[in-house]
């Protein structure tokens, strides 16, 4: 039987799923290296994107993004001309349950499992709803994450990163923290002052949070500036709350957390110290800052999180 397919057919079945255009129209080898070079995107777009120089993580991101897109539309136009000028026999496993089957497969054994690993391994995006690590993170912030931590060649964890770690006292959620303490550290609070191993980290006040959302914390909180070992970063505290005092030290293979808001923070001082193998990532650049009610916060887009 002479079989012609339907070219807008095609490109249909390549926006469902890349290279089941290219089946329908009787080029399976073809369709299966569309398949491929686009489940293997996010790997690489993730790579390019760590690798990439300066604050460019979140802008390489968006770039790939639309490589995806453009891909997609690539493999549906290649499709289009395929079965346009596609003729011959149908071929005997060129039938409706075939390309049910393939498309059951590519996603269960190719799309899910590379998009998964590029999650797993490289970039996450994750939202924080709280307002624990504020003025840092900005409830409504959709921020990516660096995953390349706790494995061979991957990035040293270090005080002031910002951490993506498991909940010690719930497994299924992950938590937003700054570490200020690495193994065998000693953390001290003297009222609002943080000292880290006997060395005072906390610098003075800070009177401008950068921006008119942000700065209006100040009036109910106290910023001030804290060192890390790579850079400073801002934290807050209530003006009418109790100055703390505490002496903690940090386990071996353990890292000590708080948010940044620190009146307003479920941390290391309520359940302890997090085990270094459930850190997960380091928090680095919004993507984008969304919030209902709110709209788009545009001046939050690319914002690097110190």
């Amino acid at each position: 039987m002479t079989h012609r397919p339907f070219p807008l057919l095609a490109v249909a079945a390549s926006l469902v799923m890349p290279g089941l255009g290219h089946l329908y129209a009787g080029r399976p080898l073809r369709g299966l290296a569309w398949l491929v070079s686009i489940a293997a995107l996010p790997t690489w777009i993730c790579l390019l994107a760590l690798w990439s120089p300066g604050h460019a993580l979140a802008w390489m991101v968006a770039l790939g993004a639309l490589v995806c897109v453009l891909a997609y539309a690539l493999a549906a136009r290649d499709a289009f001309k395929v079965a346009k000028h596609a003729t011959g026999q149908r071929a005997p496993w060129q039938r409706a349950w075939v390309y049910v089957l393939a498309v059951a497969v590519a996603y269960t054994f190719v799309l899910i499992p590379f998009t998964a690993h590029a999650k797993e391994r490289w970039i996450e995006t994750f939202v924080v709803p709280s307002s624990s690590m504020l003025p840092t993170i900005v409830p409504g912030d959709r921020f990516l994450a660096d995953k390349r931590v706790n494995r061979l060649g991957g990035v040293a964890l270090a005080r002031g990163d910002v951490a993506l770690f498991v909940y010690p006292n719930n497994r299924t959620q992950v938590f937003v923290k700054r570490i200020i303490g690495l193994p065998g550290d000693t953390i001290e609070f003297r009222g609002h002052a943080l000292w880290v191993n006997g060395q005072l980290r906390s610098g003075g006040p800070v009177a401008d949070l950068g921006d008119p959302v942000r700065n209006r914390l100040l009036a109910d909180h106290l910023a001030l500036s804290e060192k890390g070992d790579r850079h400073a970063y801002t934290v807050l505290w209530r003006k009418d709350g109790e100055a703390p005092t505490g002496r903690f030290v940090v386990p071996s293979g353990q890292v000590f957390v708080l948010g940044d808001n620190r009146d307003a923070s479920v941390d290391s001082r309520r359940f302890g110290t997090v085990p270094i193998a459930d850190v997960k990532g380091t928090a680095k650049q919004v993507l984008f800052s969304l919030l209902p009610g709110e709209g788009m916060r545009w001046g939050r887009i690319g914002k690097w999180l110190d």
